[in-house]
């Protein structure tokens, strides 16, 4: 049962991977839909939600960065319910200024109804010579819970 729950979250994640919203006010960088799939390679860096107690729709959730070339990268996200209800994921693509902190380069919202997950999964051209992460915030039903990648640094 929990293989062909698995098979089938998977499948909607791919369905779902290219739909979003994308708040782009902040950056000038060009964002283009990607499949969930292609960010999971060797070299990507997944930051899961931690293990806790959320209530009874939060299955799992999980942010995703990769390298894609000296100028690009692969960001999003995917969220998992346990059970069918509103499923929203939103991943925020951030960079590390000169000061040492973190600020926000583009986000995207995926917001699903009577669904089991919602996903997001974004090419962005970046300047290179930084460090860039990916947070995101999941949402299912009443219950929230936030995941980050580490640093991947981007340069020649």
């Amino acid at each position: 049962m929990r293989k062909r729950l698995l098979s089938l979250v998977f499948a909607l994640l791919i369905c779902f991977a290219c739909v979003g919203v994308c708040d782009n006010t902040a950056f000038a960088g060009y964002a283009e839909d990607i499949d969930i799939t292609e960010l999971k390679t060797e070299d990507a860096l997944i930051g899961q939600i931690e293990n806790q107690t959320w209530g009874v729709y939060l299955a799992s959730g999980e942010s995703i960065i990769n390298k894609i070339s000296a100028s690009k990268v692969g960001a999003g996200g995917t969220t998992n319910a346990a059970k069918k209800c509103t499923v929203r994921i939103t991943s925020i693509l951030e960079r590390k200024n000169a000061s040492g902190s973190w600020e926000r380069v583009i986000s995207w919202t995926q917001t699903n109804e009577n669904a089991f997950s919602a996903g997001i999964s974004k090419s962005v051209t970046v300047p290179s010579g930084y460090y860039y992460r990916v947070r995101s915030y999941h949402y299912a039903g009443t219950d929230t819970a936030s995941s980050n990648t580490n640093a991947l640094w981007v340069g020649n």
